[in-house]
């Protein structure tokens, strides 16, 4: 059947009739916009869209408050908030440069950007992508070190100089395609340029599966090896802290002897660790669904399949990028502390706020609350 084509031979920017299977496509990507498997439902399609303005809202306003909380304040420099700053910083990237483009490919329903802009995309997405992964091992890496084998190494010239190699890795992983190693595309039902699939050559195929492999599997096994033997050292030290007796004369066993005091002060070194385990969990469920059928879809023949469950593994996916900020202000003190003190003063009320931070805010509130009610007593 004839192809209905109504651009250029060259244009970029090409209208395509949907009804009919046409591929524009350079060297290092391809657009194929084919009739859609299903359609979105009206409401579905709202209640959607709601969803993703409110993932990209949190994870910009989240992830920006983070990269400004640790570079405006030098207290908060340690090795691990520049970790946890970068890998904010490539969640925030994510939400500008990418998760806009899924949104409206979401709403219309096919890629309506052009071919290049495909390229693009798909390029800084696999980079973005692959960072947030390097990041969490570099973590866990670190955490392992500390608690399971006590080797407190990483400072933070230490933390600059990772960051820096892990930029260059990821940007590295990501732009074979552009040298005719593998094929960056957008097929009909997905949402989202990535790597073609299903492969069409063996360069496609070992490309994807050397990505796939560097960039997923690889970093998920270090990632397990490390928290598996960190759980073990953790629970094996707090058996050693419950079990240890209460020395003679000890005023309900509140005192113990030095040896209990040290594993006191060294489980105080894992108490990150609960919030860093929380992002591994968080990291594992969001992007588990989306690398396990890309890998698949590397071998697979299928080139059509639901709009609905690629906008949801997609967007699960993306939701990685949204709650890692919201993991930072729950779990970690400082941070929470930092954020409220950026809040605009009509919301530091002394009603809003616990009194540990209302008096470190505005010190006189509290003397305030405490005229109040003795004018009322009165």
């Amino acid at each position: 059947m004839a192809t209905s084509n109504l651009c250029g031979r060259h244009s970029a920017d090409c209208i395509i009739n949907p009804t009919n299977d046409t591929e524009y496509s350079s060297p290092s990507s391809n657009v194929t916009n084919e009739e859609s498997a299903s359609n979105f439902s009206m409401g579905y399609l709202i209640s959607l869209a709601i969803v993703m303005f409110v993932m990209i809202f949190v994870a910009i306003l989240g992830n920006s408050v983070v990269c400004y909380i640790v570079y405006q304040k030098p207290a908060m420099r340690s090795a691990i908030n520049l970790l946890l700053a970068t890998l904010a910083l490539a969640d925030l990237l994510s939400a500008i440069l990418c998760m806009p483009f899924s949104f409206v490919t979401v709403i219309a329903q096919k890629w309506i950007f052009g071919n290049e802009v495909c390229l693009v995309n798909g390029i800084l997405y696999a980079f973005l992508v692959t960072e947030a992964t390097f990041v969490l091992v570099t973590i866990s890496i670190d955490r392992y070190l500390i608690i399971v084998r006590r080797r407190d190494t990483l400072t933070p010239q230490k933390a600059r100089l990772y960051i820096g190699l892990s930029w260059a890795i990821s940007f590295i992983a990501a732009i074979p395609p552009l040298f005719g190693w593998g094929k960056y595309g957008f097929k009909s039902g997905q949402m989202q340029c990535t790597l073609n699939f299903p492969s069409r050559t063996l360069g496609e195929l070992t490309y994807g599966l050397v990505f796939f492999g560097g960039t997923f599997i690889v970093p998920l096994v270090i990632m397990g090896y490390c928290y598996f033997y960190i759980l073990k050292t953790v629970r094996r030290n707090s058996s050693r802290i419950q079990n240890h007796p209460p020395p003679p004369g000890s005023v309900l066993g509140t005192k113990m002897h030095r040896p209990g005091r040290m594993n006191i002060d060294y489980s105080f070194k894992t108490r990150a660790f609960t919030t860093i385990l929380i992002l591994f969990i968080v990291f594992v469920m969001t992007s588990l669904p989306y690398s396990i059928t890309r890998f698949v879809l590397l071998f697979s023949g299928q080139t059509k399949f639901s709009l609905s469950a690629n906008a949801i593994i997609v967007w699960l996916f993306y939701l990685n990028s949204t709650l890692n900020p919201v993991i930072y202000y729950w779990r970690i003190n400082k941070f929470r502390e930092a954020c409220i003190d950026l809040m605009p003063s009509w919301c530091q009320i002394p009603n809003c706020l616990p009194g540990r931070t209302i008096r470190r805010i505005r010190p006189h509130a509290i003397y305030e609350v405490d005229k109040k009610i003795q004018v009322s007593a009165i």
